[in-house]
């Protein structure tokens, strides 16, 4: 309904009837107002002929055609008076046989009835005739019928006239009539103000629920809007695609530059954005550092990726100057396809919002939706509801993996692993379920219970005279807990467990989310004797310049860097610097992922301190591992005895 009142052509066509309307009044008015001249002056001529003939008539007989002469003399004597007043003109009687009785008009106004109005006044009708008199003068002339006391069959009764001047009462009534048009004009044009105004404010109200007011471009109010009808004709040979672009490090201006700065680039990046797409495409805010594009009549599917592209050269190409300072822009931009991908919006923005994270972890910058690595489904969230059941029933069990020396070939250390035993499915394997606890906020609430279950294992085999250091991973939320020290602490001394027999490995994500808060945290557990591993070293990108604060006593190089390492003397070369820069900085150096003799041998020569992989033993349940260590330490004395014998 807003939609009508705020459109253009109802308003003119309101505008329109207003003014017919107006028109017509005011006509109407002015034909009221010459009949209501007419009305007064006849009024007036029936009082004049009611006090002045009236009498005289009755008085007199009129029986033979003539008034009594002092009857006569005072008509004429009330007419001279009225006349010399300006109330009359003149004024003139006559039998209704046509006899007149008494004539005081001016002669140049002499008027003798006709047949038609003699017979109109016996019928006892009255009438009027305006017109001008022959000095120019408005007059009306206003006919009565009087009867009188003696009245014969033929001839009975008369005819008066009364001659009035009538340019007195045109002026009242135009005067009048003036005032009233002068009013409707007044009303009927705040009628059209206030509609105006009205259609004004409701536009301007309008223009701030659509859009965003930092930067003007519409927003999420209006894609949902304006996406509707280009949905509704997009096709596989005429698709139409949604862009949804986070800009990248633009927290860092925030923090840096302050919000005000943050502000003026988002309206710079906003104006870029709008000059970068055709008109017919729509360029919305959806919020803090994320906008959205809505592409139209796009001739395949392939050219979205393409314009996506082109986008952001636009971006990372285009000057941007905030309070001095030069900027320059990236972002990730994920695209999703109608009608492939959805016909909805919310199926687009859900899409698109998918690929907009995989083209962040892959860092290729664009990135189209692809299902087949989409995690967010209907199967993902029964999963979730699993997960919770999984906590609550303790269905979590974690497993074991060696860490061996390659000085001596002695196992020191595991590893814990979680592994899900699922109720239906069997025992699942991490990379199964915990991205969707990351995802369901549900990994803190895991990493507690790995720590406690952890703790206590070790503890137990310490206390069966089998001390083994245990590793365990910890998520980047729960390592920028406050109360992450206190609970690894108290877990410990509830144990009974030394600090020295738990490691933490830390990812490199984990730590530069937050590096401050990372040492912070990292270095009251070290000053309490737990060991501090950084996981997956070369997978992410950590900063060497943090290895130097950081309270670490370990790195473990990440497997892509040495799967290919026989193979490749470029991931030797790296795996050689990795150790040898490990083992200046006072860290040792742990492979993980190793399966084969040769690479074992390989890391061997290279300085690395510590193995684990497939290649000494798969992740083992408590008590599959101790049978394992047993055999283990049978064949390493075995193999030493052999050794000293040769």
């Amino acid at each position: 309904m807003r939609r009508v009142f705020m459109s253009r052509l109802l308003l003119l066509v309101v505008i329109s009837l207003v003014l017919a309307a107006m028109v017509w009044l005011i006509l109407g008015l002015q034909s009221r107002g010459q009949e209501r001249a007419a009305a007064q002056g006849e009024k007036t001529a029936e009082v004049i002929a009611a006090t002045v003939v009236r009498p005289r008539l009755d008085a007199s007989d009129l029986a033979g055609g003539q008034l009594f002469a002092e009857d006569l003399a005072e008509l004429r004597d009330d007419v001279d008076q009225l006349r010399g007043d300006g109330q009359l003109l003149g004024l003139s009687v006559w039998r209704l046989d046509g006899t007149p009785l008494f004539d005081g008009s001016p002669a140049s106004d002499a008027l003798q009835p006709s047949d038609g109005d003699l017979h109109r006044a016996r019928q006892g009708k009255s009438w009027t005739a305006s017109g001008r008199a022959a000095d120019g003068q408005d007059q009306l002339r206003v006919f009565l019928p009087s009867p009188t006391a003696e009245e014969d069959a033929g001839s009975g009764g008369s005819l008066v006239q009364v001659v009035i001047p009538h340019g007195d009462l045109t002026a009242a009534a135009e005067d009048r009539l003036l005032r009233q048009q002068m009013a409707v004009v007044v009303i009927f044009g705040l009628v059209i103000v206030g509609l105006v105004w009205l259609r004004h404010r409701l536009l301007r109200r309008e223009r701030h629920a659509r859009h965003d007011p930092l930067t003007g471009l519409l927003n999420r109010r209006a894609l949902y809007e304006d996406a509707h009808g280009p949905l509704a004709k997009a096709s596989f040979k005429r698709p139409l695609a949604f862009l949804l672009l986070d800009l990248s490090e633009f927290k860092s201006v925030n923090d840096t530059l302050g919000h005000t700065a943050g502000d003026l680039l988002l309206q710079q990046v906003a104006a870029t954005l709008q000059a970068a797409v055709r008109p017919e495409d729509l360029v919305v805010r959806l919020g803090g550092d994320e906008f959205g594009v809505l592409l139209t009549h796009l001739p395949d599917t392939a050219a979205a990726q393409d314009r996506a592209e082109q986008l952001l050269r636009r971006l990372r190409e285009a000057p941007f100057t905030v309070e001095g300072v030069d900027l320059s822009v990236d972002a990730s931009i994920g695209v999703a396809l109608a009608p492939e991908h959805g016909r909805t919006l919310p199926e687009l923005l859900q899409r698109a919002d998918v690929a907009m994270y995989q083209a962040q972890r892959s860092r290729r910058g664009t990135a189209v939706y692809d299902p087949t690595t989409d995690q967010h489904t209907v199967g993902q969230l029964a999963m979730v509801t699993d997960l919770r059941r999984a906590l609550d029933n303790d269905e979590f069990v974690l497993h074991y993996q060696p860490k061996v020396s390659l000085r001596d070939m002695q196992v020191t250390s595991v590893e814990a692993l979680v592994r899900w035993q699922h109720p239906t499915r069997g025992l699942l394997a991490p990379g199964e379920f915990l991205p969707v606890l990351e995802r369901s906020g549900l990994m803190q609430p895991l990493t507690r219970w790995v720590l406690r279950e952890a703790i206590g294992q070790a503890a137990s085999w310490r206390r069966a005279g089998m001390p083994l250091q245990v590793a365990v991973n910890i998520s980047p939320r729960s390592l920028l807990q406050d109360d992450l020290p206190a609970r690894v602490l108290a877990a410990l001394v509830a144990a009974e467990l030394p600090a020295s027999l738990l490691q933490l490995e830390i990812t490199e994500t984990a730590v530069m989310t937050n590096p401050e808060r990372a040492a912070f945290v990292l270095t009251q557990l070290q000053s309490r004797g737990v060991a501090v591993a950084i996981d997956d070293f070369g997978a992410g990108y950590t900063s060497l310049a943090f290895l130097r604060i950081l309270p670490i006593t370990a790195l473990k190089i990440d497997r892509s860097l040495i799967h290919h390492m026989l193979d490749h003397d470029e991931d030797e070369a790296v795996t050689s610097a990795v150790t040898d820069l490990a083992h200046r900085l006072g860290f040792s150096v742990i492979a993980e992922g190793v399966e084969s003799q040769a690479l074992l041998d390989r890391l061997a020569a290279l300085g690395c301190d510590q193995v684990q992989g497939y290649v000494i033993s798969a992740p083992l349940p408590p008590a599959a591992l101790e049978g394992w260590l047993a055999d283990w330490r049978a064949r390493s004395s075995t193999s030493v005895e052999t050794a000293a014998a040769s």
